[in-house]
């Protein structure tokens, strides 16, 4: 992956680095995975980016062209998108996306554009305005690497008992009336305790 800048060891990383992102700024990232690793990290980020990135996300897929997914980015309410399937692109179609790059950042918080390494490779030589948008935000994912061993598990779920106070029981309890709070520990600890369901309750 010479063309990229930075790798991430798991989606976690990627999520701190929506949560730092400006508040209420236009800044969108790249994840590129191995294909068959791109539906599970898709998933996993459906259950958890709104409460990383503080605000209403959806889901929206290229398959329909570039000129689709640009009208859905701007007719929807949400602010912040994650966009996946992009392997039927050709260089035709990512032209034609680049030179939407302007309606991208307006009334928007931004997004996360999940590639495969070919379509990165396109996205590179026929978006130049937008992968300049995106600047040094353009990231791999090793997603085995993303797999804890049981011991750091718990280890880190302890470390979360002991930042605040609480029980994995009372976290669950929590969730499962809504009352968990917004802090973007509290989501990872879900995603720990394999609860990653919970964090649609909180919506």
């Amino acid at each position: 992956m010479d063309l990229l800048v930075d790798k991430l060891s798991s989606i976690d990383e990627l999520l701190q680095k929506i949560e730092l992102r400006p508040p209420d700024s236009n800044s969108w990232m790249v994840l590129v995975a191995v294909p068959d690793d791109i539906q599970s990290t898709i998933d996993e980020l459906q259950d958890s980016v709104e409460i990383f990135s503080e605000c209403e996300a959806v889901t929206i897929s290229g398959e329909y062209g570039s000129r689709n997914l640009v009208k859905c980015i701007k007719e929807s309410p949400q602010e912040y998108f994650l966009l996946h399937q992009f392997d039927s692109w050709d260089n035709n179609e990512w032209e034609i996306f680049d030179t939407f790059r302007t309606q991208l950042d307006k009334n928007k918080n931004g997004g996360l554009v999940v590639l495969s390494e070919q379509s990165s490779r396109l996205m590179f030589s026929n978006a130049p305005h937008f992968v300049s948008f995106v600047g040094s935000r353009i990231y791999y994912l090793d997603q085995d690497a993303d797999i804890l061993t049981s011991e750091e598990c718990e280890q880190r779920l302890s470390a979360l008992q002991e930042w605040s106070g609480q029980t994995n029981e009372e976290i669950i309890a929590l969730a499962e009336n809504r009352q968990l709070p917004t802090d973007p520990e509290y989501g990872e600890w879900l995603i720990l305790l394999d609860r990653g369901d919970l964090l649609e309750r909180q919506k």
